[in-house]
């Protein structure tokens, strides 16, 4: 059987091709609990949590924060979550957005975004 690529996995083969960032809505002690456990800096830059932007998503605030940080624009951008009304907060910001079901098909999205 065929082993689903992981997310994080990909995300690490991407470093290179693309700028990788998380917006997530977060409490405190987040950061550090996720670098322990993830390494998550050495793949995303940045990381833009919610308990420190002061501002939770779906909220275009939170996106505007993000972009912001990440230097780029709405149009660059492709995002991924796993609740509609945050793909739907992105989208009315012009921001392309995926719908997170499951690995495979995530990880689709995003070589098809890149290709584009």
């Amino acid at each position: 059987m065929r082993r689903t690529p992981k997310l994080l996995d990909h995300a690490r083969s991407l470093r290179g091709r693309c700028g990788l960032a998380i917006l997530s809505n977060s409490g405190d002690g987040a950061r550090e609990e996720e670098e322990r456990r993830f390494g998550l800096s050495a793949v995303f830059d940045p990381i833009c949590y919610s308990h420190e932007q002061g501002v939770l998503k779906p909220d275009a605030r939170a996106f505007e924060r993000a972009l912001e940080r990440m230097k780029t624009t709405a149009d660059r951008v492709l995002f991924i979550d796993d609740n509609a009304p945050n793909i739907d907060a992105a989208e009315a910001l012009g921001i392309r957005a995926v719908l997170h079901c499951d690995n495979t098909a995530t990880i689709d999205a995003i070589e098809r975004f890149l290709a584009d």
